[in-house]
């Protein structure tokens, strides 16, 4: 078994005293891994360290563990160990057991790799794994980019076994007599991958052999082809930001705009990881009839004057009681009382103190909400007086509604209800309202 070629052709080797971190579960392909990367490392100038992440998962979890530990110290290889909670993390999250324990394990892969100064990260996914992932994904209909499968190479990470086949793994493990633990789990039916490998793959396997390498192969194509179609849909985008211009978005090919748009998700915090193609096609129509739209990972999607902007979605406003200065969202307000003759300003609210018998609350506007505004001819909704003053919909839930018990007082930036309106020479609350200014977080 010969990886030198492979690693060398997707950059895999770290530079001269580097340190590869190699992901050492004790199955028979993370042990083939972390020895041929020990007789690797004196020549290539690198040095190895492993990981081992024990899920708490199967009665044999702590069994796995003693083995990965003791197979290090017995080749002489730094050896580091994580516990997780992975039951609790997919009930906190609404994540399969499945995807929180891959979470928790590249974490901690990530973490480790930090903590030691490792150039990489290595894991053991070989070519049945990367055929097995080309046919899920195609089962999930997540189109070119999921018919790529894994990745040889993704930031730090990188899979040395990629193209080598089971077989060749199991005759190095024989020909180096190496040790190695079975993971039980990987014989239960429950899994999806597990289902593929030992119902589905063997039929493949007899409708024509070689279906693994094949599939693999397939993928490699597509992979290239997928570069350069990101590199296209690239073009439309700015150097930098989460705002594109919807002009240059819908002339594109129609092909391309799905992948533009998956781009620009990329920018945001949250990543792609969970957006689907749902997604993106309500997207693209917001592009073409503006409006606004919350997504997943905590971002909004606004569109206005011509321009798509992703954004982090601001967290829910809950009512709040009013003092001498209270911060309540993207506000700063002061609350005093004053006596004399007064004219509001922008920034202004005059409550009649005759008027108010509990303490003034903050909080965000409701549908429900109406407002009987000085020669107005009765109560109308905030909702249309919003809509009027051409607040953009992405802000009304972040508009500061000053309320007396159950009954609405005044909405800043629209007025004062009659009801609440100071009198000349009357005592009043004078409510101070400053928008704070935060640094744009679109902008790189």
């Amino acid at each position: 078994m010969d990886l030198l070629a492979w690693m060398e052709r997707w950059n895999m080797l770290p530079d001269k005293g580097g340190i590869i971190l190699c992901a050492l579960s004790g199955g028979r392909d993370s042990v083939c891994l972390l020895h041929y990367l020990k007789e690797l490392a004196p020549g290539r100038g690198f040095s190895v360290a492993a990981a081992h992440f024990n899920h708490q998962m199967r009665p044999t979890a702590e069994r796995d563990e003693a083995f990965a530990r003791e197979l290090c110290r017995e080749w002489g290889i730094p050896f580091y160990c994580g516990h997780g909670d992975v039951c609790a993390a997919a009930e906190e999250h609404g994540w399969s057991g499945e995807e929180a324990a891959r979470r928790l394990r590249y974490d901690f892969l990530e973490q480790t790799a930090r903590e030691i100064g490792a150039a990489k990260i290595a894991t053991a996914h070989h070519l049945s794994d990367q055929a097995e992932t080309v046919v899920l994904n195609l089962l999930r209909g997540t189109g070119a980019e999921g018919l790529c499968g894994i990745p040889p190479v993704r930031g730090k990470l990188i899979r040395p076994l990629l193209q080598t086949a089971r077989q060749e793994i199991e005759d190095y493990l024989a020909a180096n007599a190496l040790p190695y633990v079975d993971d039980e789990s990987n014989g239960e039916d429950c899994f999806a991958r597990n289902r593929l490998r030992l119902r589905v793959w063997p039929e493949l396997e007899r409708i024509h052999s070689g279906a693994a390498e094949n599939i693999a192969r397939t993928a490699q194509l597509l992979r290239g082809e997928n570069e350069y179609l990101n590199d296209l849909a690239a073009s439309y985008l700015p150097d930098e930001g989460t705002a594109l211009d919807c002009t240059k978005l819908l002339s594109a090919p129609e092909a391309l705009r799905g992948r533009i748009l998956r781009l620009l998700v990329t920018r945001t915090q949250a990543g792609r990881k969970d957006f689907g193609a749902v997604h993106y096609d309500a997207l693209l129509r917001l592009a073409q009839n503006g409006g606004m739209l919350d997504l997943p990972g905590g971002v909004r999607a606004v569109c206005r004057e011509g321009t798509l902007r992703l954004e982090h979605r601001p967290d829910t406003l809950l009512p709040k009681v009013l003092h001498e200065q209270t911060d309540w969202g993207e506000y700063t307000i002061w609350q005093r009382k004053v006596r004399g003759n007064f004219s509001e300003k922008d920034d202004t609210i005059l409550l009649n103190c005759g008027k108010i018998n509990q303490v003034v609350q903050v909080r965000p506007f409701c549908a429900a909400d109406r407002l009987t505004l000085p020669g107005s001819r009765g109560s109308r909704s905030v909702k249309r007086l919003l809509s009027e003053r051409g607040i953009p919909q992405e802000e009304r839930q972040r508009l500061p509604v000053f309320c007396v018990g159950e009954r609405l007082a005044a909405v800043y930036g629209i007025g004062t209800d009659v009801d609440f309106l100071p009198q000349d020479g009357s005592e009043v609350i004078e409510i101070i309202v400053k928008k704070n200014v935060w640094e744009d977080s679109t902008n790189g």
